[in-house]
């Protein structure tokens, strides 16, 4: 990597940088700013969204920092929010779009007193909804309990006036009792705690009317959750050893699981009846202890629970209505606070952000000021200069404010100079516009003074350092789809070329070879351009579907792939599996004179001589019977010539980047035999391709020779033609094959030993190794610079402060990466020391993939020609399958199955041929150009540009 250094700053580049073909030219940046002036500064330039802050306080832990008592009280207000937003829910008050009423984000950062009134705010309105969402709960808690009462009542007037073992009562009610007298098992008494109708120690025809006045048996009502009744059941049997009668009724609706519960579940009203004070003081602990309710005025007499219901309706009748004008209180607030609440929510997740990269700034508190450091594009300096300029001044204009607007309550004017007394308005008219006239010919002057104004201090300089910088691409919304794409493989190391670039045109068209064809191509491009018509609608929807988001995001992709498509359908002359007779034909069909057309037979067709087709492949080979053998070879040897294209641009992308780092020994170790090693094997390949397309072998007579078997040999036996392509062909073969010998060990050999030697002189004058020379090297480089301009720029340029307090070496004490000057990090190289083994390993490494990946990657791009293939023939089939089965039929049957099999092969050519092939055709080309092309020359070891902005905010 290239150092970033210090600049005059009347030198920098007037024009604008689109950071494309490769990465923008960052800059490390410090900001000075006194702690009453930070938020602001920040929340400025959160809004400009430029600065990606590093954090000088990575070793400290988050309750550590200076700002953690602002993030508490920021949490808090996220929680409420959080609360407030539930019981929206819970009350489905949210209709239509929540984000509508979104206001905050066009508005710019609140002050400090206006934060302190939202959280006033923001406080009252959760007090008020808390207080009466509670109020609401604990009602319509009572309400339920009261509704349990009523149920268990009824509960009880049915079982009692129903005969204990008629087996019609079963069907409405389950009875159980249990005898000590029964000698069952105990498996055997649990079977029959499940039965419905067992009772054998009661008297057949005994009714449990009769139960009223019988004061021999206590009764236990009440209710517990339908889940946990069965194991009520069990343990009251095996507790009491079956000496109770159980029986349960389940209840419709739901109630709450406990006396102090919100939570609501299904319940079920159960009937007890046991012998004995103590059995029943152990029943009523093994109750509470599951969870279940006891109504005691549920027990007693038939009048006793007539009075009791007619106390718990009365109770029901005057509480609903209570509920009902709470519930409308709280609603009535919710659609109130529903309005504000998005503008709640992004200022306070803005506020969090601001505070959260507030914590990364280091504190002066000598100065009482912060210190922080962090990356902007070069070219945007000069706006943040103007930023915070900006901020000072319409800062003091509103301090300036509130103290004329203080002092002209208490009557006097203060100045620097004096104190003077408002004697009428005319005075403190004429001291206000004085003001504002001072503060215009301020705004007027130079654009360089600097941002300090009374105790209001706000800098910002430029740092030279060696630290590697973020990676940053300037897109738009057309390449930002194909640019990460690139970003999803690896972020380019930093101002290494973009491929991102070149992807625009080289992934369309890659895709395009494998799915040629008009009428899939023209469907593509139609969706396409249904989501770029309605990409403000699309764009402007939040919690999008996962695989819609990726479409609507890749909506410009798939316009190219479509337009690309169209293009090669034309080439291929191919729409859903038919030629196109656009011109006529360069073949005539000779038909024999014999010819019987009812039996058929073999028909020969002759090329017209002088008669091309104009544009792409003649419509007479569709049908032929050599049709597949002649596309077979057409597509095959169109697949190697687009790989051997792709991969050439890519490694001469190799040179650009090596020529640009200034990596003299790459170019002649790496780059040179790499790209002649290429050349003379897939290069003459190619070459050959091409002349064998140019020969009229017809004219000739001839039998073209076949190329595979051209190139196997010229590697088994150099100087051996079995048949000649072109004259001298063994002469011309035998020089390529010793090129392609000689690159092998140039490869192997040359940098190693290169960079050994460089090695061994720094050595000789004194450095540890060659790293530590060209780290020498840089900073003396750095300080001449520095020498020369950082004088004249501090001195004419007010903005920065002073240079003696500062220090190069300066380590900020809490920051994990402190600034040092790292050669390895300028260069690319190892931050280690030179390793002569690791360097071969690498190097010998290296040469084998290069060698290898040159055969592997070339035949890899054959895929193009077997996906092509593969969709053009599954295309014939479902035609040939479908709506072809149509054609002959007349009246209402050709009608009817027409419109059917058409539907068909529509529904499936969307599904499978376009959905599902051009999924499996687009990750292919995603393939080549990460693994074939991109291998050639990315490094990908960068990170990206991520800055402070609030364009992201998820309120």
């Amino acid at each position: 990597m290239r150092s970033i250094r210090l600049t005059d700053m009347g030198s920098r580049l007037e024009e604008s940088n689109e950071a494309m073909f490769r990465s923008a030219p960052m800059t490390l940046v410090q900001f000075y700013v006194t702690i009453e002036l930070a938020r602001d500064m920040v929340g400025a330039l959160g809004s400009l969204g430029c600065v990606q802050f590093r954090d000088l306080n990575s070793r400290l832990t988050p309750f550590q920092r200076t700002f953690v008592n602002e993030l508490r009280l920021i949490d808090a207000m996220v929680a409420q929010l959080g609360f407030l937003h539930s019981i929206m829910l819970r009350q489905h008050t949210i209709k239509g779009d929540y984000y509508s009423h979104l206001k905050a984000d066009k508005k710019p950062i609140s002050s400090t007193s206006e934060m302190d009134q939202f959280k006033s705010r923001l406080g009252e309105y959760y007090s008020r909804i808390k207080h009466l969402d509670e109020s609401f709960t604990k009602l319509a808690n009572q309400k339920l309990k009261l509704i349990e009462n009523r149920n268990v009542v009824n509960a009880l007037n049915k079982f009692h006036k129903s005969p204990l073992v008629d087996n019609d009562a079963g069907d409405e009610f389950e009875g159980r009792h249990f005898d000590s007298a029964d000698n069952a098992s105990a498996e055997d008494a649990s079977a029959a705690l499940l039965s419905a109708h067992r009772a054998n120690s009661l008297e057949l025809g005994f009714e449990v009317e009769d139960l009223d006045d019988n004061t021999g048996f206590n009764t236990i009502a009440g209710t517990i959750a339908t889940e946990k009744t069965p194991i009520l059941r069990n343990i009251l049997w095996r507790t009491l050893r079956g000496n109770l009668y159980f029986h349960d009724v389940a209840m419709e609706g739901e109630f709450p699981a406990s006396e102090n519960s919100t939570d609501l579940v299904s319940k079920n009203v159960f009937i007890i009846f046991i012998h004995g004070d103590a059995l029943r003081s152990r029943v009523r602990k093994i109750i509470v202890s599951l969870d279940g309710v006891i109504f005691d005025n549920a027990t007693g007499g038939a009048m006793a629970r007539k009075a009791t219901m007619e106390e718990i309706n009365a109770k029901i009748t005057e509480l609903n209505s209570v509920v009902l004008n709470t519930r409308d209180q709280l609603v009535t607030e919710l659609k109130v606070f529903q309005e504000l609440c998005p503008d709640y929510s992004y200022i306070v997740q803005r506020e969090k952000l601001i505070y959260e990269t507030l914590n990364k700034f280091d504190e002066d508190s000598t100065r009482r000021c912060l210190v922080g450091e962090g990356w902007i594009p070069s070219a945007e300096f000069d706006s943040v200069k103007k930023c915070l300029k900006k901020l000072i001044r319409a800062k003091t204009r509103r301090n300036n404010s509130d103290s004329v607007e203080s002092l002209r309550m208490s009557g006097t004017l203060e100045t620097e100079s004096s104190m003077f007394v408002i004697g009428d308005d005319d005075h403190d008219v004429s001291a206000v516009r004085q003001n504002e006239h001072e503060q215009e010919e301020e705004e007027e002057g130079d654009e360089d003074s600097n941002e300090e104004t009374g105790s209001l201090i706000a800098v910002v300089k430029e740092l030279a350092t060696n630290r590697t910088p973020p990676t940053f691409h300037k897109t738009n919304k057309f390449t930002a789809a194909y640019q990460s794409i690139i970003d999803a493989y690896g972020i380019a190391t930093y101002q290494e070329v973009n491929p991102g670039l070149a992807t625009i045109i080289t992934f369309p068209f890659m895709f395009s070879i494998m799915f040629g064809d008009l009428g899939h191509g023209l469907i593509v491009l139609l969706m396409a351009l249904y989501l770029i018509y309605n990409e403000v609608s699309f764009g402007a929807m939040r919690n999008k579907d996962e695989i819609f988001a990726m479409a609507f995001n890749g909506r410009y992709i798939i316009l190219l792939m479509g337009l690309f498509s169209m293009y090669i359908g034309f080439i291929y002359n191919d729409v859903f599996s038919k030629s196109m007779t656009l011109f006529s034909s360069g073949w005539r069909w000779e038909v024999p004179e014999n010819y019987d057309p009812t039996k058929g037979g073999p028909i020969t067709a002759k090329k017209i001589p002088g008669k091309t087709y104009p544009f792409g492949l003649d419509w007479a080979w569709h049908g032929t019977e050599n049709n597949l053998l002649f596309t077979n070879s057409y597509k095959m040897k169109l697949s190697v010539l687009m790989g051997y294209v792709h991969m050439n641009y890519s490694l001469m992308f190799s040179l650009v980047n090596y020529i640009f780092f200034n990596r003299k020994v790459d170019i002649i170790g790496n780059f040179i035999p790499g790209f002649l090693f290429m050349q003379s094997i897939f290069g003459y390949l190619a070459l050959t391709i091409v002349y064998k397309w140019s020969v009229d072998w017809l004219g000739k007579n001839k039998q073209p020779p076949g190329l595979l078997n051209m190139l196997i040999n010229m590697f088994l036996s150099p100087g051996t033609i079995e048949e000649q392509l072109y004259p001298g062909q063994k002469y011309v073969q035998i020089s390529l094959v010793l090129i392609a010998a000689v690159c092998v060990p140039w490869l192997l050999i040359y940098k190693p030993f290169v960079l050994k030697r460089q090695n061994d002189r720094a050595v000789q004058l004194g450095y540890s190794d060659i790293n530590s020379q060209r780290q020498h090297s840089i900073i003396l480089h750095e300080e001449e610079e520095e020498a020369m301009n950082i004088e004249d720029v501090l001195n004419d340029d007010p903005l920065y402060p002073s240079n003696e307090d500062d220090s190069e070496d300066f380590r900020f004490p809490n920051d994990m990466e402190p600034m040092v000057h790292s050669a390895a990090a300028a260069h690319g190289d190892d931050q280690g020391g030179f390793n002569f083994g690791d360097i071969v390993i690498h190097q010998v490494i290296h040469t084998i993939e290069f060698c290898l990946n040159c055969v592997s990657h070339t035949a890899s791009y054959l895929r193009l020609w077997a996906l092509s293939l593969a969709h053009a023939q599954l295309s014939t089939v479902l035609w040939s399958m479908t709506i072809q089965n149509a054609f002959g039929k007349t009246g209402t049957v050709g009608v009817i199955a027409t419109f059917m099999l058409f539907a068909m092969w529509f529904s499936l050519t969307v599904c499978i041929l376009v959905f599902m092939e051009g999924t499996s055709a687009m990750l292919h080309s995603l393939r080549l150009h990460w693994v074939e092309a991109m291998s050639k020359f990315f490094e990908g070891e960068g990170y990206a540009y991520e800055p402070f902005t609030f364009k992201h905010i998820e309120v």
